[in-house]
């Protein structure tokens, strides 16, 4: 029995280095593949539109174009059981390494949307599906939001030294070419990442922990099957929690992407917005990590009470905070923070809410309305800011949030009753 014990023991530490592992490698993917794909458009607007191939307001139509594949997530589902999920990484970051060099290809608006649409495609195959099915295959029992979270900081961690190489690029060789050396990079490192190491665990790899240490008795969340997706297509409450996930995104994003604009508009010298967007990206990475351990420990609920209180206290600053004020810069450490909102939320909560059975089609559901609220977001503000001014737009984007906000946790309270009586 002894000797059962320690084997146990010993099985289960070489589990834990295995899924750590993974996580790292998803960490990696999301530091170098993703981050190109995602978070370096910023870079390229101004040469782009100055080039004359497509105009600002066109550039900015990538972001919308960009989400019309998620639309599709929920068909996409099933390819989880019919491939092994290294193909499914390898296809995806194929695709967008493709599509995004194809942007250094195009000579118009419909070229430049073609290629962000598919870049999108590649996206979803290998990080807006696939890492939270991973993370959920490796991590049954506790443990799965902290490992999102950790993959998930690969994106802030990416920009740290993504960002001033990009710079560097446009500055020697162009935007044609920095984003066709970009697309191949993707492809270069992620698909050797993905065909060496990405998999699902063993049978054998996985095993449960009762407690962290000897002879804690910790009660950990429980877990359960809810709803088939068929028979949640009818609950009212789960729509109200999509709802809410659609209007609450539009307050978060607004904060996150017009942050250091609004501090322009407020006065802030070029140095003080350097420091506010190191302080942006130093609180995301923390934000991201803590977040997955906030929604591990607390569940949805809190996290998202958090968030919100979070949320309509920067869009608050935003819209009254006097000219070069100091506290401006509580808005990036307040977006920062509350990044996991967007980024481990939606993959997290579907589950924890509604149940694990048919838990993928939920995620990509939910995810649909993040999407649309994300994309439509910061077009938004900016055309709301324009005609109504910038305290008005906040103000509204206040009122969003609360109602997005509000919607979202009834919706949760109203879920944990239902599924109690069952």
């Amino acid at each position: 029995m002894e000797q059962r014990s320690v084997d146990l023991q010993q099985l289960s530490k070489a589990s834990k280095k295995k899924r750590n592992f993974i996580v790292f490698i998803c960490m990696l993917i999301q530091a170098i593949p993703y981050c190109i794909a995602m978070n370096l458009q910023s870079q390229m607007q101004t040469p782009v539109s100055q080039s004359g191939v497509v105009s600002e307001v066109g550039f900015t139509l990538l972001y919308l174009s960009g989400t019309i594949p998620v639309l599709f997530n929920p068909m996409i589902t099933g390819i989880y059981d019919k491939f092994k999920i290294k193909y499914i990484y390898i296809v995806g970051l194929v695709i967008a390494g493709l599509s995004f060099a194809s942007y250094g290809l195009a000579q118009n608006s419909l070229m430049f949307n073609v290629s962000a649409f598919f870049t999108q495609v590649g996206t979803i195959l290998f990080t807006g599906l696939s890492l939270p099915v991973m993370m959920a295959r490796w991590f049954p029992g506790e443990g799965r939001g902290t490992a999102l979270g950790i993959a998930l900081a690969g994106g802030s961690l990416g920009n740290v030294f993504l960002q001033p190489i990009v710079v560097n690029l446009l500055d020697n060789v162009g935007w044609r070419q920095t984003y066709i050396y970009l697309g191949i990079a993707m492809i270069v490192i992620g698909v050797p990442l993905a065909l060496a190491f990405v998999r699902f665990p063993k049978q054998e790899e996985l095993v449960v922990e009762e407690g962290s240490k000897k002879g804690e008795v910790k009660a950990t969340r429980q877990a359960f099957e809810g709803l088939s997706d068929k028979e949640n297509n009818k609950n009212g409450i789960f729509w109200m929690f999509c709802l809410g996930s659609l209007l609450l995104c539009f307050a978060v994003v607004g904060v996150s992407t017009q942050a250091i604009p609004v501090l322009v508009t407020k006065g802030f010298t070029t140095i003080q917005l350097g420091i506010a967007g190191s302080v942006f990206g130093v609180s995301c990475l923390v934000g991201n990590v803590a977040g997955g351990k906030l929604f591990d420990k607390l569940g949805s609920f809190m996290p998202m009470v958090l968030s919100g209180v979070a949320t309509i206290a920067s869009l608050a600053i935003m819209a009254f905070m006097p000219e070069g004020s100091a506290i401006g810069f509580l808005v990036p450490v307040l977006a920062g923070l509350t990044i996991y909102t967007i980024t481990s939320g939606p993959a997290f909560m579907p589950s924890d809410v509604f149940g694990t059975k048919d838990g993928t089609i939920k995620m990509a559901k939910v995810g649909m309305f993040y999407a649309l609220g994300s994309s439509i977001s910061a077009l938004l503000f900016a055309v709301l800011s324009g005609k109504l001014g910038l305290q008005t737009t906040c103000i509204a984007f206040i009122v969003i949030g609360v109602v997005g906000y509000a919607l979202n946790l009834i919706a949760q309270i109203k879920s944990k009753k239902m599924f109690a009586r069952k």
